[in-house]
């Protein structure tokens, strides 16, 4: 009978040796490494000094650190200088000659390393010494470009690195591979090895240049020679998956969060896209990159009034409408709107549009929603933020209306920006825009034969009156936003002119009668004080409370806000916000908690004067104060308006439920979208709680499923 016995196993990898050999055959080694106990406690301090030695033969951190020969009083350069700035174009780091080579290999011959490397080889092996230089040599390579390249963006930069690699860096590594070897070789490198070294060099450097795209997004306009860099290292899938994981996490954590003004977040948005779009014309990067951005741009409620204010500002000077300075309005839109303007009506490459000689498949990383879209400018991605655009439209006729009701000169610029908003959005959807303009331009026709006929102006357009003088924009309702109703007691002599106005229009359009609006427009004001005249342009509820402390005694005159408000029928926020518009002018001064005082002389002396017995002399805390309440009352205005439309609003919604019974908030809310002229104005949230109100009154009751019903009688 045949019995198999298992041999005993045998330390390091004893059963290995037995499978091969017979263990009567062969034996183990005693030991597995034979330099392992003296190799671990020698390591550390081998590495530190390997580093050191390499560092200096590299050039790593030193600044007068140069290649080869450099005669001090010749005007020519060494072939390779470490410090950058030396340069003043990267075209002088030329291609050594044979004389620098020779020069350098004298040079680094001088250095320790060479008997140092005997010595290590004999002390832990020739294997473990070659994994330790692999190590310092990666670390070194990162620590160069780290080094030199932070921060630094240049034209032609590669040309610094790739000599760097070729004849620095890649001499050292095979002269000190040869060394441990055992062997002398002077060939240079292969190709193979430097186009290996290169890519990892260029790696590395695009690694640095992603780590510092946040900075280099912000300063766009210094940093774009930054992008050549970006472009040689996102060239497959695993760089530039890394580049936007990268970069979306960075923006997530330093720009989107409410810390981070809309104006800010759609700056840094717009340096992105041109980044972006030079890196990677197909715009799959930047759509990775930018989808958070969109998201919360979408999120923000005056995402949509900052883009539009800023098509609608002037691109010629640094100061935007109503005095914002440029950093508070986004200028550059304006500069960006005439450009390309073709491609706002473009739709987007169809995957069967066979017509396209141009036509390129999706690339091979991008999203599967990705969309390729000929609209690639800055304009066209900020207006496709939102799915409609008819939320643009809205607040580019918003925004227009102020503009319009203006007292310019001309709106020659207002029609040069409608032409091109016109490329982008159609002619339909600024129709509305369009009507707005004809209105205002009409009027002024109109005024002027209104005025003559009403004797209120010569044939030159010179005034015949001494009084107050009314020009007039004439509004077409229907396409016109919604002015707030800021109703109040205008002087006797502007109601005057306005019933001589009215019957000369009359006249001249039989079918047509004017509905002032007395809270929109602006005045012009001449007031004449004991020591000085004070001439500007203020609204109309500023104008008429300083009407009111018109008085043609020799005494200072001094009202309080509560009968000014009796007055004029005004709200008294408004009145308070009009008083402390006045202070910060001078011309009013607060002598105690709501009473002011006209200020007919000022004290000599500075502003400061005026804090001694009299009240305010702050006048910039004065101005914001004004702002404020003047915010507060529009606030008002808007809220009383919005409650006058409620009984509108509960007769649609009791017509509605009683002639088709039944129904849930959304298709409510559907139904008032297209019932009430202009559009309803409210949200879901707050349609519900309307209907809270209702059904609180017993006007609704709530049905089975949430649907909303008339209550029974």
């Amino acid at each position: 009978m045949l019995s198999l016995q298992t041999p005993p196993t045998r330390p390091f990898g004893g059963g290995v040796f037995a499978s091969v050999f017979s263990p009567l055959d062969a034996r183990p080694p005693a030991q597995s490494q034979r330099f392992k106990s003296k190799a671990t406690s020698l390591v550390p301090a081998i590495t530190l000094q390997l580093r050191a030695h390499l560092k200096v033969l590299l050039g790593v951190g030193d600044e007068a650190y140069f290649y080869g020969l450099e005669e001090p009083n010749s005007e020519v350069h060494a072939p390779f200088q470490s410090q950058l700035l030396s340069y003043q174009s990267l075209d002088q780091v030329r291609q050594p000659s044979t004389n620098d080579h020779a020069v350098q290999n004298a040079k680094d011959s001088k250095s320790p390393l060479w008997e140092q490397l005997i010595v290590w080889k004999d002390t832990v092996g020739a294997e473990v010494l070659n994994k330790l230089l692999a190590q310092v040599l990666d670390d070194l390579m990162t620590e160069f470009v780290t080094w030199s390249y932070a921060g630094v963006y240049r034209e032609d930069l590669h040309l610094h690195l790739e000599f760097w690699v070729d004849h620095v860096f890649c001499r050292v590594v095979k002269a000190v591979s040869w060394t441990i070897g055992g062997r002398t070789n002077d060939s240079p490198p292969s190709d193979q090895e430097l186009r290996k070294w290169r890519d990892t060099a260029t790696a590395r450097l695009g690694a640095l240049r992603v780590d510092e795209l946040f900075d280099i997004v912000v300063e766009w306009d210094s940093t774009a020679p930054a992008i050549d860099d970006l472009k040689n290292f996102t060239t497959n899938p695993a760089t530039r998956s890394y580049l936007t994981q990268n970069f979306a996490g960075v923006l997530q954590a330093r720009l989107l969060h409410p810390g981070a003004s809309t104006i800010e977040i759609l700056q840094l948005y717009i340096s992105i896209i041109r980044l972006f779009r030079k890196l990677d014309p197909r715009g799959v990067l930047l759509d990775r990159v930018a989808r958070k951005v969109r998201r919360y741009l979408r999120e923000r409620e005056d995402t949509v009034k900052v883009i539009v204010t800023g098509l609608w500002s002037d691109a010629s000077g640094d100061i935007g409408q109503d005095g914002a300075h440029e950093s508070e309005i986004l200028t550059e839109l304006a500069v960006e709107l005439p450009k390309n303007d073709s491609l706002g009506n473009s739709a987007d490459d169809g995957e069967f549009d066979w017509n396209n000689m141009n036509w390129f498949p999706d690339p091979i990383d991008a999203a599967p929603d990705y969309k390729k879209s000929k609209n690639t400018d800055v304009i066209g991605s900020l207006i496709s933020l939102f799915d409609s655009r008819d939320i643009f439209v809205k607040e580019l006729q918003s925004v227009l209306a102020d503009r319009l009701l203006k007292n310019k000169p001309d709106f020659n610029q207002e029609i040069s920006i409608l032409e091109h908003l016109k490329l982008r959005f159609g002619d339909s959807a600024l129709q509305g825009c369009e009507v707005m303009l004809r209105d205002v331009l009409d009027s002024r026709k109109v005024d002027n034969v209104v005025r003559r006929d009403q004797g209120m102006q010569d044939e030159n357009g010179r005034p015949l009156q001494d009084d107050v003088q009314l020009h007039v924009k004439i509004l077409s309702r229907l396409f016109w936003p919604s002015f707030p109703d800021q109703s109040f007691n205008i002087p006797q002599v502007v109601v005057d002119q306005q019933e001589s106005y009215e019957k000369g229009f009359e006249a001249l359009k039989q079918s047509r009668k004017l509905t002032w609006l007395n809270g929109t427009g602006h005045v012009e004001v001449e007031l004449e004080l004991e020591d000085r005249v004070y001439q500007g342009e203020v609204l109309p509820w500023q104008a008429a409370v300083i009407y009111a402390f018109q008085d043609e005694s020799e005494d200072p005159v001094s009202k309080n806000v509560t009968s000014l408000a009796a007055e004029l029928s005004m709200s008294p926020t408004l009145v308070r916000s009009a008083c402390i518009f006045w202070v910060s002018k001078r011309i009013l001064i607060e002598t105690s908690q709501d009473n002011f005082l006209v200020c007919e002389k000022l004290p000599d002396g500075s502003d400061t004067a005026m804090d001694e017995g009299v009240g305010r002399s702050d006048t910039a805390a004065a101005a914001a104060a004004a702002e404020v309440a003047a915010a507060q009352a529009a606030k008002e205005a808007e809220e009383a308006e919005r409650k006058q439309n409620m009984a509108m609003y509960h007769q649609f919604i009791l017509s509605m439920l009683t002639n088709q019974g039944a129904m849930p908030l959304p298709r409510i809310a559907m139904m008032l979208g297209i019932v009430v002229p202009g559009g309803f104005p409210f949200s879901n949230e707050e349609l519900k709680e309307f209907l809270a109100s209702m059904v609180k009154d017993g006007a609704l009751q709530v049905g089975h499923g949430g649907a909303y019903k008339v209550a029974s009688p």
